[in-house]
Parts: C-alpha cells; sequence; structure tokens
C-alpha cells in the first residue's frame, strides 16, 4: 500500500518528535530539512543512520525540531484546516469538470 502523505509522520509530529525520512512521497510536505526533521535520500541507509545518530547525540537539536513538528501539525494539519483543504480540492475538481 502506498501512503502519500505519511499519516505516520504525522502521528510522531503531533507527537512532538523529530522525523527522519527519505525524501519521498508526500514527506517533504511535513518536513523541513533542518526546521522539524531530517530527509535523507531514498535507499540511503547510511544516510538514514547518520541522521538518526545525530539527533541523538544533539539531544537539544532534537527537542528543537521535535517542536517545530508539533507546532507544524497543529497550525497546518487540524480536523478543520484538513477539512477545508479536502473541500477545496473538490470544488476544483469540479470546475475543471465544467469546462
Amino acid at each position: 500500500m502506498y501512503e502519500g502523505l505519511g499519516v505516520a509522520v504525522l502521528e510522531a509530529m503531533a507527537a512532538g518528535k523529530p522525523i527522519v525520512s527519505s525524501r519521498v512521497g508526500g514527506i517533504p510536505e511535513l518536513i523541513r530539512h533542518q526546521q522539524n526533521g531530517l530527509l535523507v535520500p531514498a535507499g540511503s541507509a547510511e544516510s538514514l543512520a547518520d541522521a538518526i545518530a545525530l539527533l541523538l547525540s544533539q539531544e537539544s537539536l532534537a527537542e528543537r525540531m521535535g517542536r517545530r513538528a508539533w507546532q507544524k501539525v497543529r497550525e497546518e494539519f487540524t480536523l478543520e484546516q484538513m477539512g477545508k483543504k479536502n473541500e477545496s480540492f473538490y470544488y476544483e475538481l469540479l470546475q475543471h469538470g465544467q469546462s
């Protein structure tokens, strides 16, 4: 199964955790590299390990990224905001269908 946005990533962000993820799918829409998490090239186990080690060795960095991740979810991914985004998307689809 393919998950474009990454619900597990959103859940971790909502829990205030910094994210280390591959730069795939919709993940870069959620994670701003070196702000609320770290993005690594897809398929690079070495880059993934290095990013995890960095956050484990720099607790203050991890905490700061975790707070920013939590803030992003609170600001951009509330139930109300997601409903409005979905509604807007459907209206846009309807408009294109009428052209």
